[in-house]
């Protein structure tokens, strides 16, 4: 069994919360999040993460780290062998970009006395240094094309000669590797090698970036602050500068700019305010109005803009937002019983607008003269999406003919195609409904959430 206390990196104040089996432990703080290797966890996105890594970390599959810069690669890299069976061997790193090409080659595979002018003795290359451990290629999207072949035979065991030599070099070393970049997109391109991307991505971690874990933000940027001042606290408006922010340098940029703050604040040991964070204006940064008011207004504003981007989806709303659907719903629920306009306990205006109920029924669908069956995938207020085989084209006149689920009630909805895809996945924006129509769609949508809000609340 590994040690707990090399496993669990806790932070002062948290108790150890054991997650699985044989040494599978988070810290887990009062205020529900967790730390780990030096990562502070919210959000439900961070924590599957770390989860996910402690699991590949005993396994021998290369890895490969993706995310924007300053959110954390090399940190789950420094995990993933802190927690496997390589632990008490070398683990050695080499930033990719941070080494000019014509040196590349020799740092990895090292090179023989003579070699080449000033080479006056062998000199043992990165793979021979990490033998039965961990080599951790960063930044590994703006490695030299020439390097990548005799990268992919190494990681496929094939023995390979440093420069200059004539002996070849076995090793056993675990590769894993980060980058910053789409590397499919470098694929394509004929910038990396298809082959060595596979073989790299044997199991890949994706890292979201900081904006969208608010929940985590908070939590960074409040553990930095009480590392230099442990009663000091962030005002009102500087909690809204923090999450208006889009943060492109994410945790790094946010740990500088606290740490900035708490430098040349005037009041540091007592409050943290907007002005001493001294972040840019970001009013537009998203095409969203910037976040104000308090803090349940703010999550609120946060929870809508999620939804309209997502175009009502609330799982990928819930999932960008770092918290679990059923948050989610349960949150819409108290919007929803908590609005002053709401009396007849229908859906409040925003909910309105973004929500979709899930539900998989067939439905009738008149198209271009033809009429044919479909399956209904969701219904909002305003449209519906569904799918079928059959072609549609974008903009053409369509209806469909419901009978809602759970009622006897068969309704026609009539619009035009919004959009299609790949899967054979198609929605129909409707025009403006009858008053009677409107009416009987969102009585049911009321009672299809109040149903998700059962559901959620009593996890069954």
């Amino acid at each position: 069994m590994i040690a707990a206390s090399r496993l669990c990196g806790q932070v002062p104040g948290t108790s150890s919360l054991v997650l699985g089996h044989e040494g599978e432990r988070l810290a887990a703080t009062t205020q529900n999040s967790w730390a780990f290797d030096g990562f502070i966890a919210r959000s439900d996105a961070l924590k599957r993460v770390l989860k996910l890594m402690e699991q590949v970390s005993r396994h021998p599959a290369a890895v490969l780290i993706v995310g924007e810069t300053g959110t954390g690669k090399e940190m789950i890299a420094r995990s993933i062998h802190t927690h496997s069976l390589r632990c008490n061997h070398p683990l050695i790193d080499l930033n990719c970009a941070a080494i000019p090409e014509h040196l590349v080659e020799s740092e990895l595979f090292g090179y023989e006395k003579g070699a080449f002018s000033g080479a006056d003795t062998m000199k043992p290359g990165l793979f021979e240094l990490a033998d039965k451990g961990t080599l951790f290629l960063d930044e590994i999207g703006d490695l030299d094309l020439k390097v990548q072949v005799k990268l992919l035979r190494v990681l496929d065991g094939v023995p390979y000669y440093r420069l200059g030599g004539s002996k070849k070099v076995t090793v056993d070393v675990r590769v894993v590797a980060a980058t910053n970049q789409d590397l499919e997109e470098l694929v394509r391109a004929g910038r990396f090698r298809g082959d060595l991307f596979h073989r790299l991505a044997q199991f890949q971690l994706e890292l979201p970036p900081l904006r969208d874990r608010v929940e985590d933000l908070l939590a960074i940027a409040q553990h930095t602050l009480h590392q230099h001042y442990p009663e000091s606290q962030f005002t009102p408006d500087a909690t809204s500068a923090l999450l208006s922010y889009r943060w492109p340098g994410n945790v790094r940029e946010l740990k500088n700019a606290v740490f900035h703050a708490v430098m040349c604040a005037r009041n540091p040991q007592a409050e943290i305010t907007a002005a001493d964070l001294r972040l840019p204006e970001t009013a537009s940064s998203n095409g969203h109005t910037p976040l104000n008011g308090d803090l349940n207004q703010i999550e609120r504003q946060m929870i809508f803009q999620a939804l309209e981007k997502f175009d009502g989806n609330q799982g990928k709303a819930a999932q960008a937002l770092g918290i679990s659907r059923r948050t989610l719903i349960r949150k819409l629920k108290v919007y929803r019983e908590n609005d002053p306009a709401n009396g007849n306990g229908s859906l409040v205006a925003e909910q309105e607008r973004y929500y979709r109920a899930q539900a998989r029924v067939p439905v009738r669908v008149k198209y271009a003269g033809d009429e044919f069956e479909a399956t209904l995938l969701n219904l909002s207020i305003g449209g519906a999406a569904f799918a079928t085989e059959k072609p549609l084209n974008f903009g053409l006149p369509a209806s469909i003919r419901i009978t809602l689920p759970d009622t006897d009630e068969e309704i026609e909805f009539s619009g035009r195609i919004a959009w299609s895809n790949s899967e054979g996945h198609h929605g129909i924006q409707f025009g403006e409904l009858p008053a009677d129509v409107r009416s009987d769609l969102r009585r049911w949508l009321s009672s299809h959430m109040k149903k998700e809000e059962s559901v959620a609340a009593t996890g069954t």
